[in-house]
């Protein structure tokens, strides 16, 4: 019971986080569309590394099971983020947001096999809480600006829902 007060609470603080982030410069969106992109593809480029770390690392098969999941899922994701901001004339960071990089190193430097799999669990919930709150803002009608990355953004939000179900259930699993 203390986790999920845990996991609401974070949930719950990440919402007004991201409801906070609105750009008043920008006719009344939550964000710009270059915004939205280099957070998405942060999050996108945290998702795949880490999965990649829990590939080689993870001790229970679950947890390796979900890091490949999300090396496939999230590289198909940034593919298709690249094609679409390409079209946009928007780049794409070539690394991550501070938050991220900083999450990966503890990930990768991580030297005790047996909390592995639950660090890797905590960050799965909290990236993908950060990453559902995104994308539901983007996704609003006063999101962003373009209405392709709004639809792009709304499009995705089902398999981010899904991936923190199932982060949330790995948790569970690997702190019990």
């Amino acid at each position: 019971m203390k986790r999920l007060s845990l996991l609401f609470t974070v949930l719950v603080g990440s919402m007004c986080v991201f409801q906070s982030c609105n750009n008043d410069d920008d006719d009344d969106y939550a964000m710009s569309n270059q915004d939205f992109v280099v957070q998405a593809s942060s999050s996108n480029r945290f998702e795949i590394m880490a999965g990649e770390v829990a590939v080689t690392k993870g001790q229970s098969d679950t947890v390796t099971m979900y890091g490949q999941h999300m090396v496939t899922d999230h590289t198909a994701a940034q593919a298709e983020l690249a094609m679409l901001a390409s079209t946009k004339g928007i780049g794409l960071p070539e690394g991550l947001l501070t938050h991220h990089a900083s999450n990966l190193n503890t990930l990768e430097n991580n030297t005790s096999q047996e909390l592995f799999d639950r660090r890797f669990a905590e960050f799965m919930v909290l990236s993908h809480q950060e990453a559902v709150n995104l994308f539901s803002l983007a996704s609003r009608p006063n999101g962003v600006p373009d209405p392709e990355i709004r639809a792009w953004a709304a499009s995705k939000l089902p398999a981010l829902q899904m991936h923190l179900e199932h982060a949330v259930e790995l948790y569970n699993v690997v702190t019990d």
